[in-house]
């Protein structure tokens, strides 16, 4: 078969382009930008997430812990208030200016208005008679009139008596400056007693509530920072807003929201906004019983966590302008990258023509690729140290919070072990005021040290009845460590002389002395009981006598001693006073 020769003499035309017509693919340097710069952008936006996530639950559970903090002191505050009120009007009661029958009107009146004086958030102040008639106030008003069915008077003439916080409607006319809201009052009350014992009537007053306000006032001016506009909410028993947002005050409140509960609250009535709170109940302050009332203080959840939404911005705008940089420096690299292609592509479109072979480009772009590989490989590496330095600091840190709570958990079981848990507290509570006033005593001193005899008419002043103490020796200045010890032992000596000793009889004595010995340079403090029940040693040793027989703490075998004669304990302490 023969083949025409047009067949062979007629070239066959290639396609210079494989793309379809009217349709154009995207350039390297478009792919390239848009696929860094929306990578970035991606990342920053899932970062900004998982960061945000993160912070939100880390700040939730600070935020609640501070509010829980100043809901705890305000409910300290308040218990602390009431029982000074309460032993305010114990202690007026006993006056005998208030007591004696004789006395003139006017002259116990004038008690009164003094006590009004020195606690101006007292509404009145009054003296009731044993009929139930109010026979003279520290303003002059409601004299004469009949208050034998008031809780105040019934529980008055049993005991030292207060009252829920409630309105005094008929009384708010009669006192200065409560025209715009009704006045409330809390009512405190103790029984007056002639030198028989005979009840000769009530003492009586009404605590305004804006001695409350005031100290939620001062609690939130003192707060700072994110936490300035936090809410402060008291409760009463029954869960009845006693302060608060005018839209709450009165009413009552699910538990979901005032209950003991601490964190994100949701949606409360006033607002329609979710919160954050935390509360403290109040518990009482020593022979004060407490009222029962709720502390809880709540923020805005949008105002707390300020911060979280304030880094997430930050990451939003920090990552898009990382974004847009990325998208331009990968336009401008593209631009290099593809330089070497075009080259490539010219030369083989001339191999294909039939003409002269270029130069081919060089292996730049190779070696640029394996050395920012190299580089990346390099930050890799770095990152990894660094997170892995990170996580030690941080294993670091909780180990050691963790051993710093299992060496107060240790402290608190060992304070409490072998006895019931109102003993254990009050044992407890007690050794850490006897620590305070030893540190109220050297930090007036700036812990330079204290004066021996401070700390000592400080540690017994409890305790000093007519009498029955007395106190002998010269000027000695201690240094801080001997101070505190010296406290301490104080403390669980005379505690022990009231419940077991000396004190704890009528014509029972305690000597104390001390001395420094010159040529031993030591100083010699004792302790001497006499008058008591009869003493014997005790059959178990404990927190107590450790702490005796510990001394000031300079160890050796007559450091302290302690010996239980018949007529008395008996108690040496020695402590080294080198170039005294």
């Amino acid at each position: 078969m023969q083949v025409p020769s047009s067949a062979i003499e007629t070239p066959v035309s290639v396609p210079e382009a494989a793309a379809p017509r009217g349709r154009r693919a995207p350039s390297l340097r478009a792919v390239l930008a848009l696929a860094l710069g929306g990578v970035a952008l991606a990342a920053t936006v899932t970062l900004a997430v998982l960061v945000s996530r993160e912070a939100t639950r880390s700040l939730e559970t600070e935020v609640v812990a501070q509010l829980g903090e100043v809901a705890l002191h305000l409910a300290a505050n308040l218990d602390q208030g009431l029982f000074e009120r309460w032993r305010d009007i114990q202690i007026a009661a006993s006056l005998d200016t208030i007591r004696a029958p004789e006395t003139a009107t006017a002259d116990k009146r004038a008690v009164l208005k003094s006590l009004q004086r020195t606690f101006p958030d007292y509404a009145i102040i009054g003296l009731v008679a044993a009929d139930g008639r109010v026979s003279v106030t520290s303003i002059g008003v409601l004299e004469g009139v009949d208050v034998a069915h008031r809780d105040y008077f019934v529980g008055g003439r049993e005991g030292p008596f207060v009252s829920d916080v409630h309105e005094a409607l008929l009384l708010k006319p009669l006192v200065a400056g409560q025209a715009r809201e009704p006045l409330r009052l809390i009512d405190l009350a103790a029984p007056v007693r002639d030198t028989d014992g005979t009840l000769v009537g009530v003492l009586m007053a009404h605590l305004n509530w804006t001695w409350a306000q005031g100290l939620a006032d001062d609690l939130a001016r003192s707060l700072r920072g994110h936490r300035t506009g936090a809410e402060i909410l008291i409760f009463g028993r029954d869960g009845t807003v006693l302060l608060g947002p005018a839209a709450l005050q009165g009413s009552r409140l699910p538990d979901t929201l005032a209950g003991p509960g601490a964190g994100r609250t949701g949606l409360w009535p006033d607002h329609k906004a979710d919160f954050l709170s935390a509360s403290a109940p109040t518990r009482g302050y020593r022979d004060f019983p407490g009222l029962g009332w709720r502390v809880l203080v709540r923020q805005r959840a949008s105002r707390a966590l300020t911060p979280v939404a304030e880094l997430r911005r930050n990451i939003l705008v920090a990552g898009s302008t990382v974004a847009l940089a990325a998208g331009l420096l990968a336009w401008f690299l593209a631009g290099w990258i593809a330089r070497p292609l075009q080259e490539l592509a010219e030369a083989a479109r001339s191999l294909g023509s039939g003409g002269p072979m270029p130069r081919l480009p060089g292996s730049a772009v190779l070696r640029e690729g394996r050395h920012i590989a190299e580089a990346l490989a390099t930050a890799a590496d770095s990152l990894r140290h660094r997170d892995a330095a990170q996580r030690l600091l941080i294993d670091e840190l909780n180990h050691r919070v963790k051993n710093t709570l299992a060496t107060v958990q240790s402290l608190a079981v060992q304070s409490l072990k072998g006895v019931d848990a109102a003993a254990g507290r009050q044992a407890f509570e007690a050794r850490l005021l006897a620590l305070s006033a030893a540190h109220n005593i050297l930090t007036q001193e700036s812990w330079a040290g204290a004066d021996l005899r401070g700390i000592v008419e400080a540690a017994i002043r409890p305790f000093a009845g007519a009498g029955q103490i007395t106190v002998a020796g010269p000027t000695v200045h201690l240094p801080p460590e001997p101070a505190l010890a010296l406290s301490m032992m104080l403390h669980e000596l005379c505690t022990n002389a009231v419940k077991y000793g000396a004190l704890s009889a009528p014509g029972g004595t305690v000597a104390m002395s001390w001395q420094v010995e010159a040529g031993a340079d030591e100083l010699v403090f004792a302790w001497r009981e006499a008058g008591g029940p009869e003493v014997a040693p005790p059959a178990r040793h404990g927190f107590g006598s450790r702490l005796l027989r510990r001394g000031f703490g300079t160890g050796g075998p007559d450091a302290a001693v302690v010996a239980y004669d018949s007529d008395g304990l008996r108690f040496t302490a020695r402590l080294p006073m080198p170039g005294r």
